[in-house]
């Protein structure tokens, strides 16, 4: 039987460790959930919806749900990055001139304590936040070999890390916001514990791989995991039809999409008889109409990170492997994820795009005058 290496840590890197997210001091409020082993059934009917990228009779390969924010995290980190670089450069030197002519030295020394220990780091900060969600990686990929029974996690320059899977725990994690005592956010993780029942390392990288995103539902959560679970199990024959794939680029399409409110327009049929949509979708047309101008911007920033992404390659030893079971197609009759523009969406996109400039037009104007 092979047998995973973990990289060895020093002895400060254990202590702080021990008191980080995944040691001893976090159990009592990981709020994690045991879904039994990876050889039994949940009792849940497998999902698979938006969570393959592709698949063959062996080998199975999935998102981490690290996309979900792309773009939105990066377009945050540059605003920060810009604030930061502006109080540094350009009013920092201000306010030591002003210091230096007037002799005003707790000025000067609070100026420079503040650029040194504040702005100059957290300039750093939001610049690699930016760098990373724009020019890193589309997805952190699973590939899943029900053959050699290993989980390999894509962890982007680095090798993969490799997992057994008759080892690992399946937990559901639940997630409450700080200002919420109410909605639970659900994800499914496969952890790779040790004696002590706390998560093993490899290297800085906890050893855990998270099952598609998370989800308010935890059945629905589960039910992606159970897609994962049953091709290990028993193979993708057994395995329910997919509705939809996921992709790694985008299409121009995602730039209008308004946070999925365009779906609505899409969706609904005007011919068929007691159709129930149109309310929602007026609804959601307001909605666009009087904050559209917020919404492109973040759809327009994950279009452009997803295009200047790059796409995850595995290492020729695990392309090897999945050659063994032929082609990595897309789920048999499952459509992309990845939609074009139809002509009943068309007066929607019009609507509320012409909305935001114009929003962006009046506050244009104040800066004109």
């Amino acid at each position: 039987m092979n047998v995973t290496k973990v990289k060895k840590i020093g002895w400060w890197a254990r202590h702080i460790r021990k008191a980080s997210a995944y040691g001893p001091l976090d159990r009592a409020v990981r709020q994690w959930r045991g879904l039994g082993s990876v050889r039994t059934s949940t009792g849940t009917a497998p999902n698979g919806d938006a969570l393959v990228y592709g698949m063959n009779a062996t080998t199975l390969e999935i998102g981490q749900g690290a996309h979900t924010f792309k773009g939105m995290i990066g377009l945050a980190g540059l605003g920060g990055a810009l604030a930061a670089f502006f109080a540094l450069f350009i009013m920092s030197p201000d306010f030591i001139s002003f210091a230096t002519s007037e002799r005003s030295w707790g000025l000067l020394t609070w100026t420079i304590f503040l650029d040194v220990v504040i702005f100059f780091p957290m300039g750093l900060l939001f610049l690699t936040i930016f760098l990373t969600d724009f020019f890193g990686y589309t997805d952190a990929l699973l590939r899943f070999d029900r053959v050699r029974r290993k989980v390999w996690m894509f962890v982007g320059t680095r090798s993969p890390i490799e997992l057994d899977w008759d080892r690992l725990t399946p937990v559901s994690q639940g997630i409450t916001p700080a200002n919420s005592n109410v909605n639970t956010f659900r994800s499914v993780l496969l952890v790779d514990l040790d004696a002590e029942g706390d998560v093993k390392f490899d290297g800085k990288y906890p050893r855990i791989a998270s099952i598609g995103q998370t989800s308010l539902n935890e059945q629905q959560a589960i039910s992606q995991y159970e897609y994962v679970r049953q091709f290990m199990e028993l193979g993708p024959t057994h395995l329910p039809s997919c509705e939809t794939y996921l992709e790694h680029r985008t299409v121009f399409r995602d730039i209008v999409r308004f946070f999925g409110f365009l779906d609505l327009a899409r969706n609904i049929d005007w011919r068929r008889p007691g159709e129930t949509g149109g309310g929602l979708l007026v609804l959601a047309s307001i909605l666009c109409m009087l904050l559209g101008w917020a919404f492109l911007p973040f759809d327009l920033a994950t279009y452009i990170a997803y295009r200047c992404n790059r796409v995850p390659k595995w290492p020729a030893k695990i392309e090897a492997y999945a050659k063994d079971g032929g082609e990595m197609t897309t789920p048999v009759g499952a459509a992309s994820g990845r939609m074009r523009i139809v002509l009943k969406e068309v007066p929607f996109i019009l609507l509320w795009v012409g909305c935001a400039f114009a929003v962006y037009a009046w506050v244009a104007s104040w800066f004109i005058k």
